[in-house]
């Protein structure tokens, strides 16, 4: 199936201090969490799914926690409490169940980077605009470049892509370094320039991006 391109939404987004997949990805988490809980709680296949998986996960839990959706959440939690108290009387036969279905948002969340990863790799092949752009004001996570390397580019462009990643990953270590060199007492009379948040930089790019 040919696969829809939108380079603008890559290029809007262009950061040399974050990564355009993770930013993308945890944007349409936040609005997914937020569409459930504001018009699917009373959704019987989102609340199956949710029975099955026991809720969300901690992660996702705690997001829904965080936007303030207290009404979804009561409604969702209270029937999973419910349900769970009525199973567990029923004894061992409930105790010996399998573990429950993986959440709903984690399986939607994995779809969705997937769709993404190979929507990046085809924009870069095919716009020259963004491979310029991500040169000068561009950066993507390890794990991101990795996989983004793992999809079908012609060799040209797999390798301007590696060229390019790494190279933006290369800029920030020598950032981090710097920072990490200024902490030593002879140069603690320096003052810090754009490796002040080096060390932050690094733990989007290795970590993801903050919750």
């Amino acid at each position: 199936m040919p696969i829809s391109l939108d380079v603008d939404k890559f290029l809007d987004i262009l950061k040399p201090d974050r990564c355009p997949l993770c930013f993308l990805l945890q944007d349409y988490v936040h609005e997914h969490i937020k569409s459930l809980l504001e018009e699917s709680v009373t959704d019987p296949v989102s609340r199956k799914a949710l029975f099955q998986s026991r809720g969300f996960c901690r992660r996702h839990a705690w997001m829904g926690v965080q936007q303030g959706k207290h009404l979804g959440m009561s409604v969702i939690y209270a029937s999973l409490l419910e349900k769970g108290l009525k199973e567990l009387a029923d004894g061992p036969k409930f105790w010996k169940k399998t573990s429950p279905k993986p959440c709903p948002i984690c399986e939607s969340e994995k779809k969705r980077d997937l769709s993404q990863i190979q929507q990046f790799a085809a924009a870069w092949e095919q716009s020259e605009k963004l491979r310029e752009s991500f040169k000068t004001h561009g950066i993507l996570c390890l794990n991101h470049l990795e996989k983004i390397l793992q999809e079908k580019i012609n060799a040209t462009h797999r390798k301007s892509l590696y060229e390019t990643g790494k190279k933006a990953l290369e800029a920030l270590l020598k950032e981090l370094n710097e920072f990490l060199e200024k902490q030593d007492y002879h140069r603690s009379h320096e003052s810090f320039g754009k490796e002040r948040d080096a060390w932050i930089r690094v733990v989007r790019v290795i970590s993801g991006e903050r919750e």
